[in-house]
């Protein structure tokens, strides 16, 4: 039987969070394990390998997922951005990516993606808000 991933309690719990925070509004997610060097910066840099976009999601479980994903780098924190889609719109093209993500032959993972092919400068302009899961100890 094919079927969509399913979801972790914390990642639930994690995205209620931020769906609290976008309020009913257009908004796309974030999620990322490097919030400080993202506030420090103030800009989402488009990855060196493989696709070269800044991948947000409607879905807040899916910034969820991958907030919560940790990484040998990372800063210990998952955190999830929440940007006004209209106000990125009104800078940056926006494009749907409708793929789904095969991780095994009967479990998928559809993303909700939306990519940005530029530099995502500025943050704060677009931001609404975000949400910080707790501190993991290295």
């Amino acid at each position: 039987m094919i079927h969509h991933i399913k979801y972790t309690t914390a990642e639930r719990e994690f995205a209620l969070l931020a769906r609290t925070v976008a309020t009913n509004r257009n908004v796309l997610y974030h999620g990322t394990r490097y919030r400080q060097s993202i506030l420090k910066m103030e800009i989402l840099f488009r990855p060196k390998i493989g696709v070269p976009a800044v991948f947000l999601t409607r879905s807040p479980e899916v910034a969820a997922y991958w907030a919560l994903l940790k990484r040998d780098d990372d800063e210990g924190r998952g955190s999830i951005f929440v940007f006004d889609r209209q106000s990125l719109a009104s800078r940056y093209k926006i494009q749907f990516n409708p793929k789904v993500y095969w991780l095994s032959d009967t479990t998928f993972h559809d993303e909700a993606e939306e990519q940005i092919f530029d530099e995502v400068t500025k943050i704060g302009d677009h931001l609404i808000g975000i949400v910080s899961g707790p501190t993991v100890k290295l």
